[in-house]
């Protein structure tokens, strides 16, 4: 057998595992300074969240106006649940380990992007293909 006919066809492998090398197991990827750092930023994000969801979850919207602002609060409280979802599933990562990487394909976040986005989860190929593939339905 040829060594071609041995390697499966490059369509077979994910899009994003033919783009990156697998990370290596206990390769750090964020300094132990930087992430200090950002593990204060998560922490103020999640504080900053949790307000927000009190005060929304607060507020008793009343009058004519009270449907259409009920579905405005609720649209509110879905997004910030959503991204204390991703804060609190950040520092998660942190605790164990593995914050820094993309949760799909392994590769080494950049610094720069997870000072911009400390909750952020995958890397921008990978954050490509998540966008460009169909919800499910």
């Amino acid at each position: 057998m040829t060594q071609s006919a041995m390697r499966p066809p490059a369509g077979d492998a994910p899009r994003a595992a033919r783009r990156h090398a697998p990370r290596q197991q206990g390769q750090d990827t964020v300094p132990a300074s930087q992430l200090a750092v950002l593990r204060d930023m998560l922490e103020q994000q999640r504080r900053f969240r949790l307000d927000q969801l009190a005060q929304l979850q607060a507020a008793e919207p009343t009058g004519q106006l009270a449907n259409g602002d009920r579905e405005i609060t609720d649209s509110l409280v879905t997004g910030a649940r959503a991204a204390l979802r991703d804060v609190v599933d950040a520092l998660q990562r942190m605790d164990d380990g593995r914050y820094g990487s993309c949760r799909r394909c392994g590769a080494a976040l950049e610094i720069a992007r997870l000072e911009v986005l400390p909750q952020v989860s995958l890397c921008m190929p990978c954050q490509r293909d998540d966008q460009s593939e169909p919800p499910d339905g």
